[in-house]
């Protein structure tokens, strides 16, 4: 080459002919969007383009005579020019023109060694501005990302489309108890480790459902329905999880994306809540007391199944639709009463209701009930707890009539004693005045009349006793079926041709030790009440059998204890007897009869009499449907004794007899008749002038004859003290209660003899000589 060669570009030597090659330099460089510079060995510019220019926002020509060191702020020329070994390289500048902006720039620097040593730099320049943003972008996304996963609770998969885990956050990592190092790579069922077969299979299906074939066209396919499995957590214990799957196509590739969270707490707490609701269902249903919620409008909202039962419904569908007041309640006023008192106290404890079954029966029951209120106050529910106190009520009522049948019982029996006092005055004087000597035929008939309405007025009094169960008791063992046939022929003369009798009578003997009288006074007052219960018009029935009673129970007189009874029942087709009188039919002196002929004693003497042989009464009966009145004696584990008449004669004495009587009267009629047999006799009027005349002729009394109930000392008191001084005598007791009564207890324990008033100058004189005699043959 020649010296001019020399002195052209290398771009003219290239292509041969320097105007085509400087031509289509500058149609290159023009049509690129890169910048383009050329500079000498020291970054001088020999040349600019037009989109270099642009770039830096100056024109070509203001950057000849300039370095690029006077643009390139970070001096990468200068590094770029320092390594000696590299034609090539590409840094990243930001330049700035004096007075300009500041450009993000990616510099590829080329050097040119020329012929003679002299070099030349050409430098490619692309702007980077956006790039370097969009990658600022990705970085600070990637790291909210990052920051993201690590602070949530949620655990986070990423899986590529071969089902191998990408990525997994601290949560994932700790609920599944892996180190972060061991985790990528492994496919998603190594990684979450389903406890169950059934788990896993549910894992593999949910997988197919949410990763698609290569060719769908959707860019994201997801599941809508989230997993629960347990899986192995910590420690390799059992742990459950909420699992969802995404898949997402990202370049053409398909990533499933794993969302799940730890629910173990959750589901143990569930469980636990569902077992603490379970007991307390099993609590709301089983307990024997109704439990119940309302609605302050009147609505039942849920009731247990003895609240159901309480008020005779069958199931809740029935009693949910019902106006608690009008349905319920037995006096709907008395609902908003109630309500009131729950509102204003917050509670109502242990309030006494009267509500109404379905079939329209009364139930007592006991209301404990408190109000809840929501946050701001307002009244929701009411919650209460119902007992039903009928059983109670009733029994309460049952021992009120007993008291007072008590009360009056005792009151019958003091009556009976002074009664009997003034019969036993009266019949003593006329049977004196029939032995005296001057009483004619005609007085003497009069006298005889007298003493005819004394026993019967005597009979009057045992009837008022027997209620009382003070009544004195002949107590033999019969064959029940025997009494009640032979008072079957009784009954036939009594109730008329219009009623008929069927008698049921057992084939075997049915022993109970009873008065026989007594027992068929008491039958005849049922037979009459079920007479005129039928108005002398229909069909009575007359049974004898025995039942056996294994549990106590309680009526309108008392316990009921178990064991064998003879059962008499008579029952009737009359009127019946309704529910609310059944109750007071035995108290005494109780009627329905408005005619003012009946007295009301003949029920009450009944319950007397089978009171006094340890049994007890039941009436089972309903309006219109007749009645049936059960009388259930003891049975006797000893034979049936056939009773055996003997005549005694009347004989007196000589003996001495100490009278003891309070009673003026009746103290000179018992002397009167103790002289007239033969006696010898002091009286006493009081215990203390008693005690005083035996002191004073103890060797000279045989017997002495006390009433039991003197004032300040008894009879029985004064006995005892006697004995003290002469122990052997003997000793006869006059009472006008009956021999059975409560106060005679200590007579009859001791075997002391007794004779109960109004008697009778034969009757005592048999007694007297009874002891008497017996005690010389001792």
């Amino acid at each position: 080459m020649t010296e001019r060669d020399e002195s052209i570009s290398e771009f003219d030597r290239l292509f041969g002919w320097p105007d085509y090659c400087r031509s289509f330099f500058r149609a290159l460089i023009g049509s690129i969007r890169e910048g383009f510079f050329i500079t000498d060995a020291g970054g001088a510019f020999l040349y600019a383009s037009l989109s270099f220019s642009t770039m830096l926002d100056c024109e070509p020509a203001d950057l000849l005579g300039m370095s690029i060191r006077d643009l390139d702020m970070g001096k990468g020329f200068n590094e770029a020019t320092g390594a000696q070994s590299d034609d090539v390289t590409t840094y990243e500048a930001t330049l700035k023109p004096r007075g300009g902006t500041r450009t993000e720039v990616e510099v590829t620097l080329v050097r040119c060694h020329l012929p003679g040593g002299s070099g030349k730099y050409v430098g490619l320049v692309r702007h980077i501005g956006d790039r370097r943003m969009a990658d600022m972008a990705l970085q600070e996304s990637g790291e909210r990302f990052k920051l993201f996963s690590h602070a949530s609770q949620e655990a986070f998969l990423l899986i590529d489309d071969s089902g191998m885990v990408m990525y997994a956050n601290p949560a994932a990592l700790k609920i599944t108890d892996r180190d972060e190092k061991q985790v990528l790579g492994l496919e998603i069922r190594e990684f979450l480790r389903p406890y169950h077969y059934i788990d896993e299979q549910r894992l593999q299906m949910a997988i197919a459902e949410v990763m698609p074939v290569s060719t769908i066209t959707e860019q994201t396919v997801g599941s809508d329905r989230i997993l629960d499995l347990s899986i192995m957590g910590r420690g390799g214990s059992e742990a459950s999880i909420e699992l969802s799957l995404l898949s997402e196509k990202v370049a053409d590739r398909w990533h499933m994306i794993a969302l799940f969270r730890d629910v173990t707490d959750k589901r143990k707490a569930l469980e636990s809540l569902r077992k603490s609701e379970e007991k307390y269902r099993r609590l709301f249903e089983d307990t024997k007391d109704a439990v119940f919620m309302s609605t302050p409008e009147g609505k039942i909202v849920d009731i247990n199944r003895a609240g159901l039962e309480m008020l005779g419904f069958r199931n809740k569908e029935e009693i949910l639709e019902l106006d608690i007041a009008r349905d319920i309640y037995y006096k709907p006023e008395d609902r908003a009463s109630f309500k009131a008192a729950i509102e204003r106290y917050g509670s109502a404890s242990m309030h006494d209701l009267a509500l109404k079954r379905k079939d329209g029966t009364i139930v007592i029951v006991s209301a404990t009930v408190n109000a809840v209120y929501d946050q701001v106050g307002d009244l929701v529910v009411f919650h209460g707890i119902l007992r039903d106190l009928t059983g109670i009520r009733q029994l309460e009522q049952q021992v009120r009539a007993f008291q007072k049948m008590d009360a009056v019982r005792d009151l019958v029996g003091d009556m009976a004693h002074h009664f009997n006092n003034i019969l036993n005055i009266i019949v003593g004087n006329a049977e004196l005045a029939k032995i005296s000597p001057d009483c004619t035929e005609e007085v003497g008939s009069y006298l005889t009349s007298i003493e005819e309405e004394v026993f019967r007025a005597a009979d009057m009094v045992d009837a008022l006793l027997a209620s009382g169960s003070r009544h004195p008791m002949d107590m033999r063992t019969v064959d029940v079926g025997v009494v009640v046939r032979d008072f079957e022929k009784l009954v036939r003369k009594i109730i008329g041709d219009r009623i008929t009798i069927v008698l049921s009578l057992p084939s075997m003997p049915i022993p109970a030790k009873v008065d026989v009288a007594r027992i068929s006074q008491a039958l005849l007052n049922l037979v009459v009440n079920g007479r005129e219960a039928m108005e002398s018009v229909g069909t009575l029935t007359i049974r004898v059998h025995t039942e056996e009673l294994t549990d106590v129970t309680t009526t309108l007189d008392g316990k009921i204890m178990p064991g064998p009874y003879a059962v008499i029942s008579i029952g009737d087709t009359g009127r019946g007897i309704d529910r609310d009188l059944r109750e007071k039919i035995f108290e005494p002196f109780y009627t329905t009869d408005t005619s003012g002929d009946k007295k009301g004693l003949g029920l009450s003497v009944v319950l007397g009499i089978v009171k006094q042989h340890g049994g007890f009464v039941i009436c089972e009966s309903e309006k219109d449907k007749g009645a049936t009145f059960k009388v259930y004696v003891p049975l006797s584990q000893e034979k049936v004794k056939v009773p055996e008449l003997m005549e005694h004669g009347v004989d007196g004495g000589t003996e001495t007899i100490l009278i003891g009587e309070d009673e003026e009267a009746l103290r000179k009629i018992t002397a009167e008749f103790l002289k007239t047999l033969g006696y010898r006799v002091f009286t006493a009027k009081n215990g203390e002038e008693a005690l005083a005349l035996f002191r004073e002729k103890s060797g000279e009394i045989d017997l002495v004859l006390m009433d039991i109930a003197m004032p300040d000392i008894s009879g029985l008191d004064v006995y005892h003290e006697i004995k003290k001084t002469k122990p052997d005598i003997a000793a006869l007791f006059m009472t006008g209660y009956s021999l059975d009564a409560a106060n005679m207890g200590p007579v009859q324990k001791q075997g002391i003899n007794a004779i109960r008033k109004p008697f009778t100058m034969i009757a005592l004189a048999r007694r007297l000589r009874e002891i008497l005699d017996k005690e010389k043959t001792v």
